[in-house]
């Protein structure tokens, strides 16, 4: 109650001062601001700029200006946005996992429930700066009961103080099953407030904001099959799946702060707090059905709910600057964690680290920048990255020791337990490098990546049902793993208006004994499009198709109690060309998309299986639109 005293208060506050004046310093309002004399608009997409957090850490003076482009605008799905680099059980927000390999963000201690990580990271707070109030609404009304709306707002107070919000909401409705209009799958309500301050000579800054996700799905097993169930034979009407009570909530909370106290540009003090929480539980009530489900049973309970909570409390100060052209950084950071189970009192996991890091950055203008992160850990972790980008190549690499997931080294649910405090760090190298060409016409940036992981440890899925209960385990071998993926990316331009975009990835895996790593072999997206401007500028549209395919592979599985994706052998995922037409337009200050999904199902019958035993959205008519207002 104290919390939402707090927030109605702080609204309160924000929308009086609001009322006094976009502009500390204007005189009497008379008429209109939003037009001139000649009832031209003043106000539109570049008078409302916006930055984030880490341009002003990094002390670059760079201002965004609000996307009205609609290149990609059809691609409003987490998977899409990431270029289909991620699995997930076939619906928008369920869970989803990488296929490749990504390191972590973090080398300390982390919770392991990572399912919803693209729902929480989609949203990087921007601070705006207004000269009149914005505000954004996004909306996608998907075919099959599918919708999502996002609304943002900000202005500033005066010209040194800005306030705003950001509201997501997911609401999905079943396409397997369904009992009618509004039988949800997926229901999840983000929203975000935040503001930045600076004193009138900018030798102090500071912004805040807080998070919450509340994200909740209804987990339904995948379809129900024998070893006798033929590929067709998922894509029937009548399909059933193995569970109908169960379900999985996450909440994450994060507020944070961060404040800065300018010396000069060669010294600047900071300090960075953040008070992050990540709440998980699922929940069923099994049947006699259901139960054959589940491959093991630690409590025998008419209602199962397992909890887990983590928790963590960092701070870091530090100081930066810049000497001429070179960006400098050194921090010392400490931070408390928590976590337990509410099945596992004997496992609760607390404790503090301490970080000592820095960062620089030589930035050479038009020729390019060299930056480089070291940062070290009071257990032995670490981390080493290095980058440098031009117009004419880039290249990464980084080398980290990081503590496994907590969720690995111990865990007691209704359905699984295990204890492996044995577990070591995991190490990795990798290394990435692309060339670039470009010219009017065409661009090609040919590349690769290089990867191996030592002491990697994951969850897998027996294949002898006769020795273990379990099915489902962590494991970690020392043995290692090596793999290298040279990629392709190009773009033509043909004719002035159509354009030809496509990314190839293929993967060879040098070294797996224990076969830890499962990536199809080749991955390929595509889009062909037909783009143009009419009508002086007011009209703005993109049609063509797209196109994302991969070889048949070993997919990750899912473990519905646990929440977590494990390699298993049974299933090969077949390859499927999953095709979309779209039309976009732009008009004025609004957006307008219309696709169809998956056009090969209509023709084959058959979709595409993104996760085993979990089919894909089948085809579907999708429509969405954006506005922005700038008054």
């Amino acid at each position: 109650m104290q919390f939402w005293r707090y927030i109605l208060f702080s609204g309160f506050l924000v929308l009086a001062l609001a009322a006094a004046g976009q502009d500390e310093d204007a005189g009497p309002r008379r008429g209109s601001r939003i037009i001139d004399d000649t009832t031209r608009q003043v106000y539109g997409p570049k008078s409302s700029r916006y930055y984030y957090e880490e341009d002003v850490f990094l002390n670059k003076q760079t201002y965004h200006l609000i996307d009205t482009a609609i290149r990609g605008f059809y691609r409003y799905t987490y998977l899409q946005k990431n270029e289909n680099l991620y699995q997930d059980l076939g619906n928008i927000g369920t869970a989803m996992h990488p296929i490749y390999y990504q390191t972590p963000a973090s080398i300390g201690v982390s919770s392991g429930f990572t399912q919803y990580d693209l729902v929480w990271d989609t949203e990087k707070i921007r601070y705006f700066d207004t000269k009149s109030p914005y505000s954004n609404m996004w909306v996608m009304l998907g075919g099959g009961g599918r919708s999502l709306t996002k609304a943002s707002y900000s202005r500033n107070i005066n010209p040194r103080w800005n306030f705003g919000f950001d509201y997501r909401g997911l609401f999905i409705d079943k396409q397997i099953q369904k009992q009618g209009k509004g039988d949800r799958q997926v229901r999840g309500v983000y929203y975000d407030l935040y503001t930045t301050y600076q004193s009138k000579d900018s030798t102090y800054r500071i912004f805040a904001n807080f998070q919450r996700n509340r994200h909740q799905t209804d987990e339904n097993g995948g379809i129900v099959h024998t070893e006798s169930t033929q590929y067709e034979g998922f894509f029937l009407q009548n399909v059933r799946t193995y569970l109908t009570d169960a379900a999985s909530t996450e909440v994450r909370i994060n507020a944070h702060l961060f404040q800065q106290y300018e010396i000069g540009k060669a010294l600047q003090l900071y300090h960075i707090f953040d008070r992050f929480r990540q709440g998980n539980v699922f929940v069923d009530i099994p049947n006699t059905f259901t139960r054959d489900y589940y491959d093991y049973e630690t409590v025998d309970s008419v209602q199962v709910e397992d909890r887990s909570k983590f928790k963590t409390v960092r701070n870091e100060l530090g100081l930066k600057g810049n000497l001429s052209k070179l960006f400098y950084n050194g921090y010392y950071a400490i931070r408390n964690y928590s976590q337990y189970y509410r099945l596992d009192e004997g496992h609760r996991r607390s404790g503090a680290e301490h970080y000592l890091g820095g960062r620089m950055a030589l930035r050479l203008d038009s020729i390019g920048e060299v930056s480089g992160w070291v940062e070290v850990l009071q257990t032995g972790n670490y981390r080493v990255e290095g980058q440098i980008k031009s117009r004419w190549f880039e290249a990464s690499v980084k080398q980290m020791q990081y503590a496994p997931a907590n969720i690995l080294l111990g865990y007691r649910g209704t359905h699984d337990e295990w204890n492996n405090p044995s577990f070591s760090d995991v190490n990795v190298t990798e290394f990435s490098g692309f060339l670039h060409y470009n010219s009017r016409v065409f661009s090609l940036s040919p590349g690769l990546t290089f990867t191996r992981l030592g002491n990697y440890a994951f969850f897998k899925k027996t294949t002898d049902r006769n020795a273990v209960e379990q099915l489902v385990m962590p494991e970690q071998h020392g043995s290692g793993q090596t793999m290298v993926a040279p990629e392709v990316r190009l773009s033509l331009t043909m004719l002035r208006h159509v354009y030809l975009r496509g990314r190839a990835i293929y993967t060879s895996i040098l070294k797996d004994e224990v076969d830890a790593i499962q990536v199809p072999e080749l991955f390929v997206n595509g889009e062909l499009s037909y783009e143009n401007i009419f009508f002086n500028g007011n009209l703005d549209m993109q049609a063509g198709v797209n196109v994302h395919w991969h070889s048949s592979y070993y997919a990750m599985g899912y473990d519905v109690p646990t929440q977590q994706f494990y390699v298993q052998k049974d299933y090969k995922v077949p390859s499927f060309p999953l095709v979309e037409v779209f039309f976009a337009t732009r008009i004025k200050r609004g957006r307008i998309f219309l696709k169809y999904h998956n056009l090969v199902q209509v023709i084959t019958k058959q979709g595409y299986m993104p996760t085993p035993y979990y089919r894909g959205q089948g085809s579907i008519l999708d429509f969405g639109f954006d506005w922005s207002f700038y008054d």
